[in-house]
């Protein structure tokens, strides 16, 4: 089973990229040396941006909605969403964000800014207000909100965090009461 979802992502993955104003591909190691598989598409037409990291159960797929101003993260792990503001001072506009993931890829300029989000232990009643985007990401999943933590952040008591490396631009830790985790 985990084969054939992991295959029908990667198709879905290299048609959006046929489909694309721009897309871009490549191959990164993590901690461990384990390579991890990076995609980006951009529609420049929807104001959106997908990131895929990973394949099979531990991926993500990340939709940066340039029109609504929300990203959401979608966790096959975890069999969730987590939906936040999206801060515009640290992502990068949609004209330079493949700009923006090569820079870094070739290792040029400051390493990523990293930002921690504080997860709602209350899943989203209504998705309607997301955008239709994140809409088809999220749908029949629970959905909860990411809020962007300021400052220094104190992790006793709150559960278990997950972090995503957002194509070299952003690190992202996710941190949480939810079952998910």
């Amino acid at each position: 089973m985990l084969k054939i979802i992991a295959v029908v992502a990667l198709l879905g993955a290299c048609l959006s990229l046929g489909l694309a104003d721009e897309g871009a591909s490549l191959t990164d190691h993590d901690k461990s040396g384990k390579p991890i598989h990076h995609s980006l598409v951009i529609n420049k037409q929807e104001q959106t941006a997908t990131v895929t990291l990973g394949a099979g159960k531990n991926s993500y797929t990340v939709i940066l909605d340039y029109k609504t101003g929300i990203i959401a993260y979608r966790s096959f792990s975890q069999k969730s969403c987590f939906i936040s503001r999206m801060n515009r001072a640290t992502i990068p506009s949609l004209d330079k964000l493949s700009s923006a993931m090569e820079s870094r890829k070739n290792k040029q300029g400051p390493p990523p800014p990293s930002v921690q989000y504080n997860i709602s232990p209350d899943p989203i009643k209504d998705q309607s207000n997301l955008g239709a985007p994140v809409q088809a990401l999220c749908q029949g999943l629970p959905s909860y909100w990411a809020q962007e933590q300021v400052g220094n952040m104190f992790f006793f008591g709150i559960g278990a965090c997950a972090n995503v490396n957002l194509l070299f631009i952003l690190d992202v830790g996710l941190c949480g009461h939810v079952d998910a985790f």
